[in-house]
Parts: structure tokens; sequence; C-alpha cells
């Protein structure tokens, strides 16, 4: 078994391999890339030992893409419904990445984005 699918406690719901992906930030990968919809090829969750904290994760574009905390309980949702796994599966669910200005705590430019239907 390798190591995404051992590591993981999701198992093995999606058709990808992505223990060889490297892991980056959302706002890393949109620096690079500018706003996009990303082919979601999966979707997991990981906890940050230092801090014992769960995290979401995204599959897409050859990279474990870090999401933000606000995500977490959209990719649990996912995690359970299995026509959204299906869905996933075979390539139509996207994610809309976008950005905001965090004025209430001072953060300046944060980013995010959708879960979306592609064809």
């Amino acid at each position: 078994m390798g190591h995404f699918s051992s590591n993981y406690s999701h198992g093995n719901k999606f058709n990808v391999d992505a223990s060889d992906f490297d892991f980056v930030e959302l706002s890393d990968l949109i620096k690079t890339k500018g706003h996009t919809v990303l082919k979601v090829q999966g979707v997991f969750t990981y906890t940050v030992k230092k801090k014992n904290k769960l995290r979401p994760c995204l599959i897409a574009d050859h990279y474990k893409i870090s999401l933000p905390d606000h995500l977490l309980e959209d990719v649990k949702k996912l995690l359970n419904d299995q026509e959204a796994i299906d869905l996933i599966n075979d390539g139509k669910c996207g994610f809309k990445t976008s950005q905001y200005e965090d004025t209430k705590n001072g953060n300046g430019t944060c980013y995010s984005g959708t879960f979306v239907d592609i064809e």
C-alpha cells in the first residue's frame, strides 16, 4: 500500500495516486498560476501534528493543496457523500479559486475557493 492510501483516513476513495505529489499552499499556487478552476482529483483531511489540528486538502493539478481552515467542513461533507466522490472520480468537480481582503482580522489578502460543477 502506498503512502497516500495508508496515511489518510479516507482510504482509497479516489482514482488518483498522489503519493508523489508535492504539498503546496493554495496561496502559493494562486500566486504562481493565477486564478483558475482546478479539476479536483480528490480531497482529504490531515492532522498538523504540532497543533493537533485537522486541515483540509485538495488533490488537483499534480499537487496536494492545503486549503484554508474554513473549507474543512466542505471537505468533510465531500468525503461522506458517495455521489460527490463518484463525480470527482468522473472528473466533474472543479475548485474555483478566489481571494478576498480580511478587514475583520487584519490579515490582508486571503485565498479561498468554491467547489463547482464542471463538464
